[in-house]
């Protein structure tokens, strides 16, 4: 791991002085769609927000937060001489769940709460609320690929992102197994953390310049779904050269930005699950659209029917292909 939990967090200028975060009582409530449960933390004391956010700030805390769950995850993963196999569950259908998924949770909120961060947490397996500053969430997904991270594949990662109403400030997104990590603040560029790049300021580029040649990377979580969108709502798929899947969003995500995937679709997606990979794409000049290359609502905390996201010139080109020529150009993220 590039860096520790401790190193990270001391970067963090704090708001206010250290204490020690302590385990809150929390209550199990259901989303408004009543598909999800999550586990509710009682608030913690109210802090000031009208005081100006410094994105630097948010963004170590982003970072020392997919730091902890990274420990906490690559400490289960792959390891057969692990005397303590993973617990696993469906908490509904085909919605795997792990104590791995539930520890990086824990982790992440410890660690944004050790950085003092404000607003709230909304995470695919909880939410806290931090402070009393309504106007910032943290979105997150603790483990973006549950299935191929409990059998062993390389295909998850952690996303954290801070959303301030409708806009992403900040993000960070790891893939632990590879030593990728990723990090942006919005108008601030992006900065790899990997085994390569080592904080350094990064760019990359699409590795193909034509639909018919490219790989396109397509995300539909459930059985249910995969037979509606078979039937119909996935013509586009033959104008282009081969389709992978991962059973992820992070990691899709990061392959992007690195360069080696020109796009990728994702369908019937929550934002906690890609609003740190899109943070990050869009400061690359990677487009994050509906199918129509119309913007993303980013202020919903509910399901995004469809959600492409591509370099530009393969953007283009699937958006018109996807949209049977009433792409909503020019397209913003």
């Amino acid at each position: 791991m590039a860096e520790n939990v401790a190193q990270v967090i001391s970067k963090v200028k704090l708001l206010v002085p250290a204490t020690t975060p302590t385990a809150l009582p929390v209550k199990t409530v259901a989303d408004n769609t009543g598909r999800k449960q999550y586990s509710k933390r009682v608030p913690l004391p109210a802090q000031p927000h009208n005081k100006k956010l410094d994105l630097q700030q948010m963004l170590a805390a982003a970072a020392a937060a997919t730091v902890a769950a990274s420990e906490v995850l690559m400490s289960r993963f792959r390891r057969p001489d692990n005397a303590k196999p993973l617990n696993a569950y469906y908490k509904s259908p085909n919605a795997l769940v792990t104590d791995a998924d539930l520890a990086s949770d824990r982790a992440i909120s410890e660690a944004l709460s050790a950085a003092k961060a404000p607003g709230r947490i909304l995470s695919e397996e909880s939410e806290t609320i931090l402070t009393d500053d309504e106007s910032l969430t943290w979105l997150v997904d603790p483990l973006c690929g549950t299935v191929p991270y409990s059998t062993g594949m390389d295909h998850w990662g952690v996303n954290v992102a801070l959303r301030r109403d409708g806009d992403l400030l900040a993000a960070s997104l790891r893939l632990p197994s590879l030593g990728i990590g990723l990090s942006a603040s919005r108008g601030g560029g992006v900065i790899n953390k990997g085994v390569i790049n080592k904080g350094e300021p990064f760019t990359s580029s699409s590795p193909r310049e034509k639909l018919s040649e490219s790989t396109v990377g397509l995300e539909i979580d459930g059985p249910d779904e995969w037979r509606q969108k078979l039937a119909s709502g996935l013509e586009w798929i033959p104008q282009v050269s081969q389709i992978n899947t991962f059973a992820s969003s992070a990691y899709p995500m990061a392959l992007l930005c690195l360069g080696r995937l020109p796009a990728a679709v994702f369908y019937g997606i929550e934002p906690v699950h890609l609003a740190a990979g899109a943070m990050i794409a869009s400061e690359l000049g990677i487009l994050v659209t509906d199918d129509t290359g119309g913007a993303i609502d980013w202020s919903r905390d509910d399901e995004l029917a469809v959600v492409v996201v591509g370099w530009p010139g393969i953007h283009k080109q699937l958006i018109e292909t996807m949209s049977g020529g009433n792409a909503a150009f020019p397209a913003t993220s």
